[in-house]
């Protein structure tokens, strides 16, 4: 048999494996392990969990099957998960393909980006598939609580965290990049035993000898300093083509050209230059920088230029939208609008910032107790009655949003309109509304329709915790299940005043004048996604997002005109005493959204501190 070049990279790459023993052993036992079907692998990203994985499957014996998925290329829906098995196994019948070995081993790489498939995945797909299947679930995240305590998981589930290479392995690892004693500890001393950071700092001593001599900060995921250290090798061309990529979810060469507003020859070349970075990977779709490498650099470009960075986005939308996308590919354009989106209600559903702190799942008939006691703590008598009356005629429109110990903290109820009993809906004093809007606006006969009827906290209500928040999660999955052909939703809102700066964002109107119960107004709203449904939606999103005003021209030195509105807010916010974590619950963003402008005010304002920057704000009068 003829000897490829492949087989000598994949050669290459397993001598140059080094440590992992514990971690290899503890995977291995667990593949082989007939008592065994899921190992749930976690950790940072660049900490090596792919190169874990790829070093267990490439030792398994020969009579055992694998199958790999890399989640950035699967729509995270249960028929996303299914058609890219579809593709891989070469057939539609998936349970069948993988129960013909004596051990079929599924691996799933990239897995936090499916969070929305997670409990289909957990509670549906695992339990249907033959015993003889193996499931590799390898992600940043810590995998969700159910996993360990949902009845039946017990004993069948291995966790594995990985985390930093001790000295001993990474100075190996260093020596086999080609680096002496003096060069690895140097860089080791810099990386602190991160694996992508240990290989960029190799790379950076290969090309520039003793260019990581000074320890970089601990505590972070990547060791900051050391991705600054490298691109700073890079020339001002490369630089520039690295920042621009930062911004998008892969890049092809058209798509570089357009965001770098080049011509053909020097998107090749800025193209091509990409392609040869050590932490730039080449799929049949494009380039994908790791995703560590792109969000620091991206991160760094939002808070030197955020203009500039604007401008790279804005681009790219226009690009993206500009080219309709097949059937085939439908998923792939809505992942890269919802990339360019900064909201995290919508971000969040594929480009998560943390992990949910609650699993959402079907509501289940024992839940029938949590439900309406949450329904008569916060809605007046009529309404819990309502909602009653739901349950008792369509519970399969209900999901639950459990704590860590399985208890049911909120619920959301949503449900197609066709499927719906008019009667229910008639009697329904909340829905009535929606009724009288779709009879003076009927949608086309093949557009769908969704109806929110409620969703409602344990402890919260109706407006924000981190378990309402898990339910709206979830809804995003709905949204991505129907399109094409989601048109509306219909739902309501009491608290206007505090859900309104979340809703309105995102594209929400009133359907009709408030409805008053018992002293409690319900505001009827809607959602309108346009002919082009959910993909159509999520461009106009990323056209609002980029439409910010720039701030007002003739200001002198007291004025804070230099500042964005909400740098404005963030700094009043910041004076109050508030952390980056309170201010985006208070703005309704992310934490690192909320930290990034915190650097701008930083840079703007030339100050070091969160004290410096409400001294001075007080001292010009601007709060």
């Amino acid at each position: 048999m003829t000897r490829t070049i492949s087989d000598r990279i994949s050669e290459n790459a397993a001598r140059t494996f080094v440590g992992r023993e514990a971690e290899l052993a503890v995977l291995r036992s667990a593949v082989l392990d007939p008592d065994r079907v899921v190992a749930l692998v976690h950790g940072p990203g660049g900490i090596g969990k792919t190169r874990l994985l790829r070093a267990v499957l490439g030792e398994l014996p020969v009579d055992t099957a694998v199958t790999v998925l890399d989640g950035r290329d699967v729509e995270p829906t249960p028929e996303g998960v299914l058609r890219a098995l579809e593709r891989a196994l070469g057939t539609p019948d998936v349970v069948t393909a993988l129960g013909t070995a004596p051990r079929h081993v599924l691996a799933i790489d990239t897995y936090e980006v499916l969070g929305l498939a997670d409990t289909w995945t957990r509670t549906t797909f695992l339990p249907m598939l033959p015993t003889s299947v193996f499931t590799v679930l390898v992600g940043r995240d810590r995998p969700a609580s159910a996993w360990h305590t949902a009845p039946g998981w017990a004993g069948s589930v291995v966790e594995l965290c990985v985390g930093p290479l001790p000295p001993g392995p990474a100075r190996e690892l260093l020596r086999a990049r080609g680096l002496d004693e003096a060069e690895a500890r140097r860089a080791d001393d810099f990386a602190h035993g991160h694996p992508l950071a240990l290989e960029l700092a190799a790379a950076t001593s290969r090309g520039r000898p003793g260019a990581a001599t000074s320890p970089a900060t601990a505590g972070g995921p990547v060791p900051g300093g050391l991705l600054d250290c490298f691109v700073d090798g890079l020339s001002p061309e490369a630089t520039t083509a690295l920042e621009a990529a930062s911004t998008t979810r892969w890049v092809t060469e058209p798509l570089l050209a357009a965001v770098l507003d080049r011509g053909d020859h020097e998107a090749r070349a800025a193209y091509d230059g990409l392609r040869r970075l050590p932490f730039v990977d080449a799929t049949t779709d494009g380039l994908v920088l790791h995703d560590v490498v792109r969000d620091t650099v991206g991160h760094d470009l939002a808070v030197r230029d955020p203009e500039r960075r604007r401008r790279y986005r804005r681009r790219a939308a226009s690009f993206l939208a500009g080219r309709p996308p097949s059937r085939d590919d439908l998923w792939q354009r809505t992942a890269d609008l919802m990339f360019l989106i900064e909201n995290p209600v919508v971000r969040d559903a594929c480009f998560p910032s943390a992990r949910p702190t609650h699993v959402v799942e079907p509501a289940r008939r024992e839940d029938a107790t949590a439900i309406a006691e949450i329904a008569l703590a916060h809605e007046p008598a009529p309404v819990a009655e309502a909602l009653a009356r739901w349950w008792a005629s369509h519970p399969e429109t209900f999901a639950v949003a459990r704590d860590p110990d399985g208890a049911v903290a909120a619920f959301v109820q949503i449900a197609e309109l066709g499927t719906v009993d008019p009667d229910l809906l008639g009697s329904d004093p909340v829905a009535r509304p929606w009724l009288e809007h779709l009879r003076e606006n009927p949608p086309a006969p093949e557009e769908r329709v969704l109806l929110m009827r409620r969703w409602l906290g344990r402890e919260s209500g109706e407006l924000r915790s981190p378990a309402v928040s898990a339910c709206w999660l979830d809804v995003k999955r709905t949204y991505m299940q129907w399109r094409p052909r989601l048109r509306r939703l219909y739902s309501t809102v009491v608290d206007l005043p505090r859900l309104g700066p979340i809703f309105l964002p995102l594209g929400f109107a009133p359907a009709g004048p408030g409805v008053g119960i018992e002293g409690t107004t319900y505001q009827p709203v809607w959602l309108d996604f346009g002919p082009q449904s959910v993909d159509g939606w999520l461009a106009r999103l990323v056209d609002t997002d980029l439409d910010v005003a720039p701030p007002d021209d003739g200001c002198d030195a007291t004025d804070d005109c230099s500042l964005s509105p909400r740098e404005r807010e963030v700094l009043a916010l910041l004076a109050d005493g508030l952390s980056n974590r309170d201010i985006g619950a208070r703005l309704y963003v992310s934490e690192k959204t909320a930290g990034r402008h915190v650097s701008n005010i930083f840079t703007k304002l030339e100050v070091h501190t969160r004290a410096q920057a409400a001294r001075l704000a007080a001292e010009r009068g601007w709060l």
